[in-house]
This record gives structure tokens, sequence and C-alpha cells, in this order.
């Protein structure tokens, strides 16, 4: 799990890299997090603190 949970750090680390979200990162990121169809703990903090860095003006959402 903890390699799952790594991957989806890389990801939301690369879609980040810009200062941007865009709308296809962003269901790309979904998609991973729910592709065994169990959300982690982990997965959801993840998710958590995406949002809040878009909901905090850190990331521009695009799209």
């Amino acid at each position: 799990m903890t390699e799952d949970i790594n991957k989806l750090k890389k990801m939301i680390e690369n879609a980040l890299a810009d200062g941007r979200l865009s709308r296809a990162e962003s269901e790309m990121i979904k998609r991973a997090i729910y592709e065994d169809n169990v959300v982690t703990p982990e997965e959801a903090q993840l998710w958590r603190e995406l949002q809040q860095k878009v909901t905090d003006g850190e990331v521009i959402l695009e799209g």
C-alpha cells in the first residue's frame, strides 16, 4: 500500500509542479485513488490536502 501512496504523491507533485491543476489532472488523480474501489485514509488525506491548496489559492484550478 505504501507504494500506491508514493505513486499518488508523485502524481500530485507532478500535476502541481506548475502551480496549476487542470481538470484532466484532477480526474487522473481521482481515478488513481478509486482504481481499486477502496479509498484509504491516506488517499483521502492527500485528496483533502489537494483541495485545500486550491481553496487557499496556492494552486489554480484550470478548465
